[in-house]
């Protein structure tokens, strides 16, 4: 029964902070993309805005996994703290990949991106973000 209590506790513990990581990732996004993206997910059902969220969700929690599953030998709050770091770094890489690849190809993509046409602009930045959140997850458990 402790274990089962111990285990919900860590569970919680993951979950909330999970939770308030993965909202600072997407106001993170909100402020690199024009627009308003919530309203351009929720209201205007923009499929590269849902496509770009969707890839950094998926990218964010490979982080949040890995870093939870490399800290099952750490105190519960230095896992916590650790595995919140790495998302941190994974939020800020994947905001950095945004302007570097605007930059490197031609047009605006945040311009781009406020089409709802399925650019293709948008399926290479969501892949981007999956990838950077399975190299960094990758390289939590080494």
């Amino acid at each position: 029964m402790d274990q089962l209590r111990d285990n919900l506790g860590d569970a919680a513990a993951y979950s909330l902070m999970g939770i308030v990581l993965l909202v600072l990732g997407f106001v993170a996004l909100d402020l690199v993309t024009p627009g308003r993206l919530r309203n351009l997910i929720w209201l205007d059902h923009n499929r590269n805005a849902v496509m770009l969220a969707t890839a950094q969700v998926i990218g964010l929690s490979l982080v949040l996994v890995a870093g939870a599953r490399d800290s099952v030998a750490l105190e519960l709050w230095r896992g916590v703290l650790y595995t919140a770091i790495y998302v941190v770094l994974a939020i800020a890489v994947m905001m950095w990949s945004f302007v570097l690849v605007d930059w490197l190809t031609p047009g605006k993509l945040g311009t781009l991106l406020l089409e709802d046409d399925g650019h293709p602009a948008g399926w290479i930045c969501g892949a981007v973000f999956i990838g950077i959140g399975a190299v960094i997850g990758a390289a939590i458990g080494l």
